[in-house]
């Protein structure tokens, strides 16, 4: 009657806990099974572990209502968005670079990125074990620089001809980050193996990333989800 994904691997070292692929028939059953499972990992200790609960499309109100009354808070809404390659170059986009990072450098990545991680689709700080799990499976870190300085992060991989950008991140002005979409557009059909999609996720905590995508005409597509936060306090330990 109720079924949940439920990964706790970065318990113990990033003290957070991550649900998605919800499924259910009866939502008092899906609760009980939510705070069965969250009870049974909560940990001894002193420090609060973050549970991260995502819903894939468009949830009822009551849906959502009913993760509210165990504790939940309704944090995000994640889009994706389409946006297509420019084949040509712009003078302005030679003051740009999109750096692609190694192993070596992951740490000064992850740094970066974690400063804005509740901006971010899932809205917990990326670990370092995500982050090499990512690599396995092709998944590519960059920062993106504008005048040698560090403006963006992305998270991305190529399929076939697609670029899927799992996370996309920028601290400036509209305008430069209207710029650097552009520059993003450019580089992934001239270097990036003449892309022919782009699908970028956004949330609605990056008000200037979503406007500065529709500036350049990227397209809204059906594909929602909801993050919702629940603090769990440590469990006291008993003599």
């Amino acid at each position: 009657m109720a079924a949940i994904k439920v990964d706790f691997r970065d318990l113990l070292d990033g003290r957070q806990i991550r649900i998605t692929d919800v499924a259910c028939k009866n939502a008092s059953m899906l609760r009980e099974l939510i705070e069965k499972v969250l009870h049974q990992l909560n940990p001894y200790g002193q420090h609060k572990t973050t549970v991260s609960l995502t819903l894939r499309d468009q949830p009822s109100l009551l849906g959502i209502d009913s993760f509210i009354a165990i504790g939940f808070r309704l944090h995000l809404e994640a889009t994706v968005y389409e946006l297509f390659p420019l084949p040509f170059h712009k003078d302005q986009h030679a003051r740009w670079k999109l750096c692609l990072e190694y192993p070596e450098t992951y740490a000064s990545w992850l740094s970066t990125r974690n400063q804005y991680a509740q901006l971010l689709p899932g809205a917990l700080p990326l670990t370092a074990r995500a982050m090499a799990e990512s690599h396995q499976r092709q998944g590519v870190f960059h920062f993106l620089k504008r005048d040698g300085i560090v403006v963006g992060t992305m998270h991305s991989r190529i399929e076939l001809s697609r670029l899927h950008i799992y996370e996309f991140h920028m601290t400036s002005d509209m305008s430069t980050v209207r710029e650097g979409i552009s520059f993003l557009q450019q580089s992934s059909y001239i270097k990036l193996g003449q892309i022919e999609d782009i699908f970028i996720t956004t949330t609605s905590c990056q008000s200037t990333v979503r406007e500065m995508l529709l500036k350049q005409y990227a397209l809204k597509t059906s594909s929602i989800s909801f993050t919702l936060l629940k603090d769990l306090a440590p469990r006291p330990y008993f003599q």
